[in-house]
């Protein structure tokens, strides 16, 4: 399997898109990886690993603001990842995979079928995850504000579509997210919920709300390392790739 810096890649508006291409020896389909917000495309590299190994094409990208991008951040991180799944239909049927705000965005996109990894669509952000974005920006990416994702999410509304998606999530997820997934599904006919119940932190006793909140938070970081998720992933892509091959 190849992996390499792609530097031609553009959205509409001319602005480059940092991303790396992983390219197996036979490709059966490809799909576009989203990181999370305050990520970058080395990090979803694991999932391009256990894509790579079923024949499945990835291209991870640097969203706005984020990594090598140098765009400033904003709602454009669509028209990325949109530029990112044209480019790949060279190889056929394309799916796409994100984390958090990245999951959003493949729900958002025109990818044929999406992996959304607890996707940041929720009714209102609780108190302790606005401190935790407030106080504990990623250096990854670059904000206006402490706290932005906030407004940016209002900027990012998710229009209902039955394309075949799955959402899934940790079973100690963050409590504002795992409330939307019920919602989430009824608006998307063709989604299928699936809880990750592996390598995850314990919840903790403790007087203190935001200490409370940290396994979950941490929970829903994690994910993109997370073994299972790699697995579940990867088997879902593939059936849906092989579908399509049908």
């Amino acid at each position: 399997m190849d992996l390499r810096r792609v530097t031609d890649l553009k959205a509409p508006d001319g602005h480059g898109i940092p991303a790396l291409l992983t390219e197996p020896k036979s490709p059966q389909g490809a799909a576009v990886l989203i990181p999370p917000y305050g990520a970058t495309k080395e990090q979803m590299l694991a999932v391009a690993l256990a894509l790579g190994e079923q024949q499945i094409a990835t291209l991870s990208i640097d969203l706005c603001g984020h990594g090598e991008n140098q765009t400033p951040i904003g709602a454009v991180m669509r028209d990325e990842v949109d530029a990112a799944v044209a480019s790949l239909r060279r190889y056929g049927r394309v799916g796409a995979v994100g984390i958090s705000i990245g999951g959003r965005l493949a729900l958002m996109s025109t990818a044929d079928h999406m992996v959304a990894i607890s996707p940041s669509i929720v009714q209102e952000v609780s108190p302790q995850g606005k401190w935790m974005f407030e106080n504990f920006p990623s250096p990854a990416v670059r904000e206006p504000y402490s706290g932005y994702v906030i407004e940016l999410l209002e900027k990012l509304p998710l229009t209902p579509h039955d394309r075949p998606c799955l959402l899934m999530y940790a079973q100690r997820d963050i409590p504002a997210i795992m409330e939307g997934a019920a919602g989430l599904r009824a608006s998307l006919p063709g989604s299928e919920l699936y809880y990750v119940k592996n390598d995850l932190r314990p919840d903790v006793q403790h007087d203190n709300g935001l200490i409370r909140y940290l396994p979950r938070w941490f929970n829903h970081g994690e994910l993109k390392f997370n073994y299972e998720v790699m697995a579940v992933t990867a088997r879902w892509m593939v059936s849906h790739h092989a579908v399509a091959r049908i």
